[in-house]
């Protein structure tokens, strides 16, 4: 497909791709979905997980990006885990699913620190439709025949580690390891055929237990990085009061921040939300973003007893 000179799909692809430098899906409340970025991570906190979480990205843009998130972890034996990851995204004409089956393995290293390893199966579905497309000429706005539809399903696979102690975590993670095709704009403002490239991810955090029992602090950071442009660096502040009420603060290299709020309901149930803006002048009022998460957790019940270091 050549030559779509249309500004909507110019401005998110170009600024998408170029501007935040990532073109996987990201989200503020990373922490609530991390086998989604790293396989290692389903079974690792012994319980059975369902989470959702729905982003409505730069509110005053029309046509802007929504990205549905769903996930499931447990784990299956005393060590192995297994889940789920679905991950949507829309931009304008652009439609992306990355669906994904997860498994991880336990190694026990010492008396306090567990590895687990992690493989992600995978399939990418991208669509562009170019029906709702018009052109521009003297005769006025038309529809360009020329314009055809995209639509392409390819397979991926992802690995992670993850070590973690009783307070303290190590994340590193490819969650798509092949490169796929899909719109971009050239220097020329010409939409292209491009390829997405691996992303490297790694994220860290560490538990503080305040002189109340009832608080809990824990900083941790998500680093993005990808061939040819620039890391992406999220560092968040996470307070827990009472295992059921909890703030956090996030700030990104990329002039961002954010701040989420979520309430435990019942020991099963959590709700969230986040809000995310930028510094820059030209994009605070444009660029905001809104996420919703939900999510419902029990403890995973086995024959066995399992000795897991738990890190929410």
């Amino acid at each position: 497909m050549k030559n779509i000179k249309f500004f909507f799909l110019i401005l998110t692809v170009f600024f998408g791709s170029d501007v935040w430098s990532q073109q996987e899906s990201s989200i503020t409340n990373y922490w609530s979905h991390m086998n989604v970025i790293n396989p290692a991570y389903v079974g690792s906190d012994n319980m059975i997980n369902f989470r959702s979480t729905v982003r409505s990205q730069w509110s005053g843009i029309s046509e802007s990006p929504k990205t549905q998130m769903f996930s499931y972890s447990s784990p299956i034996k005393n060590n192995i885990g297994i889940g789920v990851s679905i991950t949507n995204d829309k931009v304008f004409i652009e439609n992306s699913t990355f669906a994904a089956i997860d498994f991880s393995y336990k190694l026990r290293i010492s008396e306090n620190s567990l590895l687990y390893f992690g493989m992600k199966a995978a399939f990418d579905f991208y669509s562009i439709n170019t029906s709702t497309l018009q052109t521009y000429s003297e005769s006025g706005y038309q529809f360009d025949p020329k314009l055809q539809n995209i639509d392409n399903v390819s397979p991926n696979v992802g690995v992670g580690f993850l070590l973690k102690r009783k307070d303290w975590y190590l994340s590193v993670s490819v969650p798509r390891m092949l490169s796929t095709e899909r719109a971009s704009v050239d220097g020329t403002f010409n939409t292209v055929v491009a390829s997405s490239k691996p992303h490297l991810y790694m994220s860290s955090g560490y538990d503080f237990r305040l002189k109340s029992p009832k608080w809990l602090l824990t900083p941790s950071f998500l680093l993005r990085s990808v061939k040819d442009v620039p890391v992406a660096f999220d560092s968040n502040l996470l307070v827990t009061y009472n295992d059921n009420l909890s703030f956090a603060f996030t700030y990104g290299n990329t002039k961002t921040y954010a701040f989420t709020f979520g309430i435990d309901l019942y020991d099963k149930y959590k709700i969230g939300y986040s809000y995310q803006t930028s510094s820059r002048s030209l994009l605070s009022t444009e660029w905001n973003s809104s996420e919703l998460f939900l999510a419902y957790s029990v403890p995973y019940k086995s024959k066995k007893n399992i000795d897991v270091p738990v890190i929410e």
